[in-house]
C-alpha cells in the first residue's frame, strides 16, 4: 500500500513541476516588455514627389511611410533635357544635387516629417540649357 501511495505522490509531484514549468514559460512569453515592443506606435508621414516638365521620377513614391523609413528615388530626364536639382530631398546640399549614374540622378528621403520633394530639369536650347 505504501508503494502505491509513494507512486501516486511521485506522479503528483512530477505533474506539479510540469505545470509550474508551463506556467513560467507562459508568464515570461506574455511579459510587458514584449507587449510594449509589439504595441509600439509609429508616427506616419506623407511623402509627395513631383517632377517638372522634362523628366520623370521612379518609382512612384508618393504615399505614407513610417517614421525613419528611407526612400530612394531616381530622376530621369527626357531627351533634350538634363537634371537640374532636387528640392526637399536629403540630397539638396550635394555638389550636383544627387549621387548619379549616366542619364539619371538618385536622391534619398528620410521620413522624419511630411515631405514635399520636387525634381527640376533644364531644357537644351541653341544657347545651352535653361530652366523648364
Amino acid at each position: 500500500m505504501t508503494i502505491i501511495i509513494h507512486e501516486i505522490l511521485k506522479n503528483l509531484l512530477f505533474s506539479f513541476h510540469l505545470i509550474s514549468l508551463i506556467f513560467i514559460v507562459l508568464a515570461y512569453s506574455c511579459s510587458d516588455e514584449l507587449q510594449d515592443e509589439e504595441l509600439k506606435e509609429f508616427n506616419l508621414y506623407t511623402l509627395s514627389v513631383s517632377a517638372s516638365e522634362g523628366g520623370s521620377v521612379s518609382p512612384k513614391a508618393s504615399g505614407t511611410y513610417k517614421e525613419g523609413s528611407t526612400i530612394t528615388i531616381t530622376a530621369t530626364p527626357d531627351e533634350g533635357y538634363r537634371f537640374e536639382r532636387w528640392e526637399g530631398s536629403d540630397n539638396d546640399d550635394l555638389a550636383n544635387g544627387c549621387w548619379s549614374r549616366p542619364g539619371n540622378c538618385r536622391a534619398s528621403i528620410t521620413m522624419n516629417s511630411d515631405r514635399d520633394v520636387q525634381v527640376f530639369f533644364q531644357i537644351k536650347t541653341d544657347e545651352g540649357f535653361k530652366n523648364s
